[in-house]
């Protein structure tokens, strides 16, 4: 399914998710309607999940962010993803390998309302929190994999 023209689009794709079919098509060198077909199959596929425009959290207000790393007090999972899930400053959360089973990104308006979020998850969890400086890396575009 992902052969080399899917990659392409994928990439192009990544680059902006704006454009055109026309456009993709010059892009892969082929039909708008063939572009747009290899596009639909991508996405019911699951391969393509959907497109969201990538924000800048300063000029939204959130000048602070910060990588969370949480390590749960036992029996409080549940309540800890429920926790996660319902608070708009958590804008990701993974679950990883290590004593500190979960990675979180978080964004603040100020110091104060970090300190608060951390003061909230002392009641679920252990946590050691680091706040970004800047980004180096970001929205990378993804290439196929070797080949075997």
């Amino acid at each position: 399914m992902l052969d080399t023209i899917n990659w392409k689009i994928i990439k192009a794709l990544q680059e902006n998710a704006r454009i055109s079919f026309a456009e993709l098509g010059k892009v892969v060198h082929l039909s708008a309607p063939a572009v747009a077909e290899r596009v639909k199959k991508l996405e019911e596929s699951g391969v393509i999940q959907g497109y969201k425009p990538k924000l800048d959290l300063d000029k939204l207000g959130y000048p602070i962010v910060a990588q969370v790393q949480a390590r749960v007090f036992l029996g409080k999972e549940p309540d800890f993803i429920y926790f996660v899930k319902s608070v708009s400053g958590v804008i990701e959360c993974n679950n990883v390998t290590g004593e500190k089973a979960f990675l979180l990104k978080v964004v603040a308006s100020n110091m104060k309302e970090l300190d608060q979020l951390l003061e909230d998850f002392s009641k679920l969890c252990e946590t050691n929190s680091m706040i970004v400086l800047s980004q180096i890396v970001s929205d990378t575009v993804l290439t196929p994999p070797p080949s075997n």
